[in-house]
Formats: structure tokens, C-alpha cells, sequence
């Protein structure tokens, strides 16, 4: 029987060897001509390609005889495969960060390079790309363990003033050079949620206001209703069209083809939500802006055992 993990460091000699030997030729070239230049990033995307393919075939590879002959009719269900790719994709994140870091690191190295006018343009371009692709990496990983329960959960009382005041710190560099208004008010509540993942989500809210906006400002708070928890995030960036708020919290729909991260941001900070019992809504006023809502149960009286 041929043994699958040693063919599959016997390829990832072969690709590490060719990258090697890519960075060892621009290295020796003081001044790498735009072709060289192409030719080393079409290599690098390749290695990333590559090492993601035999990852796949080796894995396919290593299904029973059975489950290679099973006709449709025995296939499981849609939402079993579903869960079956994102429980893949979660397994396989820290090998496909790999290359991706690679391209990253090989681009980084190229800036320091002397190069033409040209060549600087197209490692910008490549530096800005890898930063592209690892952000939305990160954000399809992210889901990708939620949906398959890889994210454990740790609720305890969380005062949502620091978690406010520290993700508005986050953002207030990019808002000044947007020349946007960022702030937020002070608030003593506290919700019984995971820390950790609640403050992401208010992030990827915050963020995403901060992004889409262009005039005015962004305002984050909280506010009771009943036994509830309101927390907002308000931005003053012209609203969504109505066609598009059906869209807003759905992975590469119409409505994120024109942001940066494709607005999985959005739909990462709305699974978080749903897993920590709460929901998230969105209000969008023509012209005016939008009002993101994330509603989660009031922590009141002694704490929760």
C-alpha cells in the first residue's frame, strides 16, 4: 500500500525546493526586470495552488473503496455535506495559511528590492492582494468553524463599556484619515456572552461601518429594552439599497462584491450572534445610513452559575 504521508512530503520537498529557488533567483538579481518579476509571483501563486491540491487528493485518496462507489441516491443530504465541507476546511486552515503567508513574506522581500517604477507598482498590487486574501481567509475559517461547532464556547458577565472603548480605540486611526466622527458611549451594562467572541462581532461591525462610510461618522451604544440588550453600531453612510438588504448577511451575495472583504465580515458578526443566543438586524434609511442591532439577553441580578 503506497504510504500517503511520505508522498505528501516528498511533494512539499518538490514545491519548497522550487520556491527556494525562486527566492534565490531574484535575490541574486540586483534589479529583477518586470518579467522576472511576473514570473516569481505566478510561481508563488502556484506553490499555494499546488500545496492545496494534493492536500485535497491526498484526502480524497484516503476515502474507503465503499464511499468511492456510492451513487447520488446514497450521497448524504445537503446539510450533511454542508457540514462535512466546512468540518474540511476548518481541519485544513493552518496548512493553507502556509502559502499564503509565503506570498505575503516573498512580497515583502521584492519591496526591499532596488526595481523599476513598474516592478514597484506590481509588488504593491501583490502586497495588497495577499493582504486581501488573508483577511478574507481568515473571515471563510472563521465561519467555517462555526458552522461546523469548532468554536467553544466561554460565557461569563461581560461589562460591554471596555468592549465598546477597546474596539473603537481599534478603529480610530482609520476613521481620523477618512476625516469620520468615531465614537462611543459609555455604558454600564453587562451581558452573560463569550468576551472573546462578542467582541469580534461588535468588530467586524464597527469595521465594516468604518469601511462603507465616507461622510459624517459612526456611533456605537447600548440601551435596554424589557429584559433585552440593544447594542448598536450607527454609521452615516447613505444606506443600502432595499434590493440588497436581503443580501447583506449572506456570503459573497451582491451586496459584498463591492467591499473589500466581501462583506463576510457581516455575516461572520451574525453567526457569532446567533451561536451566542442573540440575533442581529440591520435598519437602513435612504441617505441617511444604517443601524446594525446585535439583541442579546440583560445580565440583571446574581451571576449566572
Amino acid at each position: 500500500m503506497t504510504d500517503v504521508p511520505a508522498r505528501l512530503r516528498a511533494r512539499r520537498i518538490v514545491l519548497i525546493a522550487a520556491a527556494l529557488s525562486g527566492v534565490g533567483l531574484l535575490v541574486s538579481i540586483p534589479a529583477p526586470s518586470t518579467l522576472n518579476l511576473i514570473w516569481f509571483v505566478v510561481l508563488s501563486v502556484c506553490l499555494g495552488l499546488s500545496f492545496m491540491r494534493t492536500r485535497h487528493s491526498d484526502a480524497d485518496k484516503a476515502e474507503s473503496p465503499t464511499q468511492e462507489m456510492a451513487t447520488v441516491s446514497q450521497l448524504p443530504g445537503v446539510s450533511q455535506a454542508h457540514e462535512n465541507t466546512s468540518a474540511f476546511l476548518a481541519s485544513v486552515g493552518h496548512d493553507l495559511r502556509q502559502p499564503l503567508q509565503a506570498i505575503s513574506l516573498y512580497a515583502a522581500t521584492l519591496a526591499t528590492h532596488p526595481l523599476p517604477d513598474a516592478s514597484k507598482q506590481l509588488v504593491g498590487g501583490l502586497e495588497l492582494a495577499a493582504e486581501t486574501l488573508s483577511a478574507q481567509f481568515e473571515e471563510v475559517m472563521a465561519i467555517a468553524k462555526l458552522a461546523c461547532g469548532r468554536i467553544p464556547l466561554d460565557p461569563k458577565p461581560v461589562a460591554l463599556g471596555a468592549v465598546l472603548s477597546s474596539t473603537v480605540a481599534t478603529y480610530l486611526d482609520q476613521a481620523h484619515d477618512k476625516s469620520l466622527h468615531l465614537r462611543y458611549v459609555g455604558t454600564p451594562l453587562r451581558v452573560w456572552a463569550d468576551e472573546t467572541l462578542l467582541a469580534r462581532a461588535v468588530d467586524r461591525l464597527v469595521a465594516h461601518a468604518v469601511q462603507t462610510t465616507e461622510r459624517g461618522g459612526v456611533l456605537v451604544g447600548c440601551r435596554r429594552r424589557g429584559d433585552a440588550l440593544l447594542l448598536e453600531v450607527r454609521d452615516t453612510s447613505g444606506g443600502i439599497a432595499p434590493e440588497l438588504l436581503t443580501e447583506v448577511f449572506k456570503p459573497f451575495s451582491g451586496y459584498g462584491q463591492r467591499l473589500i472583504d466581501r462583506a463576510l465580515g457581516l455575516v461572520l458578526a451574525e453567526r457569532i450572534v446567533k451561536l451566542l443566543g442573540g440575533t442581529l438586524s440591520l435598519r437602513s434609511i435612504p441617505g441617511r445610513g444604517n443601524i446594525y442591532t446585535i439583541r442579546l439577553p440583560r445580565l440583571t441580578g446574581p451571576t449566572p452559575v
